[in-house]
């Protein structure tokens, strides 16, 4: 016989994980509400206010609107895996603001090959970073690129997901 208990305890989440690498971080004080729908971390997202002037964030929409890392701390019960976290719609997130040359983080929300040197942008179909070459339609236009300046070959932890690093060239 099946428990709710026991296939809550045994489903595996399938969401984004990563890292921030920087040594300090800033953030959006008190962080903001996610709207819109469930956002994984290690995403990027826009900012707004909701109608009680409230900070709200959602997952970027457009590739040449500011956008920032969501990158909320988990808090693991019950032997959980990072890949079962999410920032629900509803729920506060911790927002990073990137600064150029210095913001560094892993993620497993990429496409391509993640070769040192190469870059990407943000896709907000996808919900995922693409790493290319620099000759994609939409980077020229994007308000935020990435350098790859690691992959997992070079990381010594994973996160059950593989993962790039990043750091900001410009936010």
């Amino acid at each position: 016989m099946a428990t709710r208990q026991h296939k809550a305890l045994t489903n595996v989440g399938n969401h984004e994980v990563g890292n921030l690498n920087s040594i300090q971080i800033k953030t959006v004080a008190h962080g903001a509400i996610v709207e819109g729908g469930d956002v994984d971390n290690f995403t990027l997202v826009e900012l707004g206010f909701n109608a009680e002037g409230e900070r709200t964030c959602k997952q970027l929409s457009d590739v040449t609107k500011k956008s920032y890392l969501i990158a909320t701390p988990e808090a693991r019960y019950l032997g959980e895996q990072l890949v079962d976290f999410y920032n629900e719609k509803g729920e506060r997130a911790r927002i990073v603001i990137f600064e150029e040359a210095y913001t560094r983080f892993d993620t497993s929300a990429f496409t391509g090959d993640p070769a040192n040197g190469k870059v990407a942008h943000f896709d907000p179909a996808t919900k995922k970073f693409i790493i290319h070459d620099g000759t994609h339609d939409d980077y020229e236009g994007a308000s935020a690129k990435f350098l790859v300046v690691s992959n997992e070959d070079d990381l010594e932890y994973t996160n059950g997901k593989e993962l790039c690093r990043f750091e900001v060239i410009t936010a």
